[in-house]
């Protein structure tokens, strides 16, 4: 599949040749589109919409910019249906700056308008403009240790397709990326969807991640190395490509679309082969810095003279609280129906495997400062009493004013949570950030 052809009418994204933002649509070049993120921002106080205007000035201060088009989105996406004098209001554009965003954004069959349902007012009802789901579709890919799951999703993270593959972890990395593109491509034809409405990928992966390099730095349970997924999937799949450590994405993914939207940061732990986690700031967190980051809490050393670790260190979490660790523990060679979890906590090795676990966690929260903390994999299947458990001890083992308001929660995300995860990254990287690239004809995005 060729790469998309770019309109004469857009500038290349720096770093990336398929990303392009139309000069209609980037904040800077357009005299109407008023103000950059990071700009001034007097908004009229007495008509303020506070749930908006929250939002979007926290994000003024955790994010860097965005055009006046990303902002509208990102808003809508957050708050849900407002009207052209909210959004004005929120984001410091002139009415007509905004207006005209408005009307291109419905014109390319991003944004719908109707009327308040619940206007109580004089005069006619105001119109609310609000997101159409369908408007633009990414394609998420979770690479986890030996299984890819691939989904298609909405923007409003709305699975339509999905499927996966399991596969052995000496498998080369350019068979599994073809592998993967296969089924990206097979989700694509099945599903019906316009190609150019397609407008990027994220892939979740264990291990670090260069963002500027755009490839996973190194997996110890897979060895890859420097490998450069992003270009590696551009190319089979002919669109812009984005990678984010897989904890971290389902993270941001809680804050933006799970339970957790009213956190200000969210710490996502996920359990499987290995044990990782991920931190997110939602949109109503006012500190600065890193908007995501992965977090370690496997390799937090436990016991010095412990059990060595593939990190090349001895006693970390995932030696004793991960799945190899707990099938030998309790006498297992495969993770029962029942889940792992729910297994262990029968046995006579769960208190000891518990506080080990416990004893981690209160080590990342009093370090991170989350105010919620959502469990994936092995531990999203976990019986009812873990979170209870969770819930009366941890508060203990942490900072007083860490404890008020901090809330222990299984992920909120449907399954599949990691490919959402990745999807979400496509998205905020591709639609909501900077605004979708204008749509090219269907036969840019044919395969050759």
């Amino acid at each position: 599949m060729p790469r998309p052809a770019q309109s004469q009418n857009t500038a290349p994204v720096a770093g990336n040749p398929f990303v392009s933002i139309s000069h209609s649509q980037a904040g800077p070049a357009n005299p109407h589109a008023g103000p950059p993120v990071h700009g001034r921002f007097q908004p009229n106080k007495k008509q303020i919409d506070t749930s908006i205007h929250l939002i979007y000035s926290v994000r003024k201060i955790n994010e860097g910019p965005v055009n006046a088009t990303g902002q509208i989105l990102t808003l809508l996406r957050d708050s849900g249906p407002a009207s052209r004098a909210d959004l004005v209001r929120a984001t410091g554009l002139s009415s007509a700056g905004l207006t005209k965003i408005a009307a291109s954004l419905m014109q390319q069959g991003i944004l719908d308008e109707r009327q308040v349902d619940n206007h109580s007012g004089p005069g006619r009802p105001p119109v609310a403009l609000s997101l159409r789901s369908d408007a633009r579709y990414v394609i998420g890919i979770h690479l986890s240790a030996g299984r890819t799951r691939v989904v298609i999703a909405d923007v409003l993270l709305n699975v339509v397709a999905e499927d996966g593959f399991t596969f052995d972890l000496n498998m080369p990395v350019e068979a599994l990326v073809d592998r993967t593109a296969q089924i990206a491509t097979q989700l694509i034809d099945t599903s019906r969807l316009p190609r150019n409405r397609l407008i990027g990928i994220g892939v979740g992966l264990p291990g670090g991640v260069d963002r500027a390099r755009r490839v996973n730095i190194h997996s110890s349970f897979t060895n890859w190395t420097n490998v450069p997924f992003a270009a590696l999937f551009e190319e089979r799949l002919g669109l812009p490509a984005i990678l984010e450590h897989n904890a971290t994405a389902i993270a941001l993914a809680e804050t933006q679309y799970g339970r957790n939207r009213s956190s200000a940061r969210t710490l996502h732990v996920f359990m499987g082969r290995g044990i990782g986690a991920g931190l997110a700031q939602g949109a109503h967190s006012t500190e600065r810095g890193a908007a995501r980051g992965p977090v370690e809490i496997g390799h937090i050393v436990l016991d010095p003279e412990g059990p060595p670790c593939r990190c090349g260190g001895r006693g970390c979490l995932e030696t004793y609280f991960s799945e190899q660790p707990i099938l030998q523990c309790i006498g297992l060679d495969a993770v029962p129906p029942e889940g792992l979890i729910a297994r262990a906590m029968e046995s006579e090795a769960w208190p000891d495997l518990y506080q080990r676990f416990l004893q981690a966690l209160s080590t990342a929260v009093t370090l991170l400062s989350p105010d919620s903390v959502g469990l994936g994999g092995h531990l999203h299947s976990a019986p009812e009493q873990l979170l209870t458990d969770l819930r009366r001890d941890l508060p203990r083992r942490v900072m007083p004013q860490q404890r008020e308001g901090l809330t222990i929660n299984r992920t909120g995300l449907d399954k599949p949570i990691g490919a959402r995860g990745a999807a979400c990254i496509g998205l905020e990287a591709f639609f909501y950030r900077t605004g979708p690239a204008p749509l090219l004809s269907t036969a840019h995005m044919e395969p050759a």
